[in-house]
């Protein structure tokens, strides 16, 4: 996410939050609840893959996984919001998610006659560079919500704030996030692909270091806005990023996950949310649009089609973001339904290229249409950059 300008409009800057306490507290702050939760969820329990914290989080992934991962392509393809832009940049937003998702599909059924290595190994460099960009993308998301909140603040902040935002939340959202997953040994394929780095024992003694960093970014960042961009929703918002971050660093690779995970997912989809409940009624001659907008205006019908697509795709997508049968209980559960149809080879590695080629293709309509260095792009979202009605 690219963050807005700072808007000129008085009223646009009167409120400090994005729609309202309640709902920037659930939406945009999981870092401050969504690890509380895992914790006390789990209390008692040996494993937490055996406590009720599992359930809770498999019940946020079935409800916001996928969901959010469709959220971009919504807002990008099924929006009157965006029909403009849509129309103006069809590279941006068509021809290169296209020619992303045929490659992905390329690499992965290719012969191995043709491409180098085995079509698994293929898979294992695709998932690095998943990893890579998923791990920025967090980052990018950070800043963004950062920014959102810093153009409620009032006037136009010191070039340094915006600078200090960016690197913490790359910093801090991003490098601390991989160091400690590399500690956790809790990376994507880590034997696959890190080599040496797989061996984390190496690794143990940058723990406390790390967190003192993150500590001391995370304060900085609260010291300045309280003095530069004052508003608490934004320095709530430092805040649960670094208690985040820290949780990566010392507690149970678990908590971690269920915190990090689902906050991004609720943010993007409560974001997307605001955007398609205010966009504009569509012409009387594109009846498809109509059919969109039944579903875009009501206010909670768009997180609730989300919900329900995300739940049954949720299956399908489990072999792209798991090491093993243990990790995607959904998926088995379907394929034994199915009589193994989703364990045969050719499928397997179906789904394998449509988890690779969804999660890339959101990557880059994410960013098209969150990037609010466009003028288009803050007519087409403008009602994320308006304060709540009351």
């Amino acid at each position: 996410m690219v963050p807005p300008e700072p808007p000129s409009d008085h009223a646009t800057r009167s409120s400090p939050w994005v729609r309202g306490p309640v709902w920037d507290l659930f939406w945009l702050h999981g870092g401050l609840w969504l690890a509380p939760l895992a914790v006390l969820t789990s209390l008692g329990w040996e494993h937490p893959d055996d406590s009720p914290a599992h359930i809770v989080y498999l019940v946020l992934a079935a409800l916001f996984w996928i969901g959010h991962r469709f959220s971009s392509t919504w807002l990008a393809w099924f929006t009157t919001a965006y029909a403009d832009i849509r129309r103006a940049q069809p590279v941006r937003f068509f021809w290169v998610p296209g020619g992303i998702m045929l490659a992905t599909a390329v690499v992965v059924f290719a012969p191995d006659s043709v491409l180098p290595g085995t079509w698994m190994q293929r898979v294992v460099v695709l998932g690095a560079i998943d990893y890579l960009l998923v791990t920025y993308h967090f980052a990018a998301q950070h800043f963004g919500v950062l920014s959102l909140y810093r153009s409620r603040a009032g006037g136009r902040p010191p070039t340094g704030v915006r600078t200090l935002d960016q690197v913490f939340a790359l910093v801090v959202g991003g490098g601390v996030i991989v160091v400690a997953e590399l500690i956790q040994g809790a990376t994507t394929l880590p034997d696959a692909w890190l080599g040496s780095l797989s061996d984390t024992s190496s690794l143990t003694d940058l723990r406390w270091p790390v967190a003192v960093l993150t500590a001391g970014l995370t304060a900085l960042q609260l010291s300045t806005s309280r003095t530069h961009t004052p508003g608490l929703p934004r320095q709530l918002y430092a805040l649960g990023l670094g208690a985040m971050a820290l949780a990566a660093l010392l507690a149970h690779p678990f908590v971690y996950i269920f915190c990090w995970t689902a906050q991004h997912w609720l943010a993007a989809v409560g974001l997307a949310a605001v955007v398609v409940q205010g966009e504009p009624a569509p012409r009387h001659d594109r009846p498809l649009q109509r059919v969109f907008h039944l579903l875009n205006r009501p206010p909670g019908r768009f997180i609730l089609v989300l919900a329900l697509l995300s739940a049954l795709s949720m299956p399908l997508y489990e072999v792209e973001a798991s090491s093993g049968p243990a990790d995607r209980p959904a998926f088995v559960v379907l394929d034994a339904a199915l009589g193994g149809l989703l364990t045969a080879p050719g499928t397997l590695r179906a789904l394998t290229a449509l988890g690779l080629a969804t999660a890339f293709l959101h990557y880059l309509l994410d960013r098209a249409v969150w990037r609010f260095s466009d003028p288009a792009v803050r007519r087409a979202a403008a009602p994320l950059l308006r304060p709540p009605q009351p």
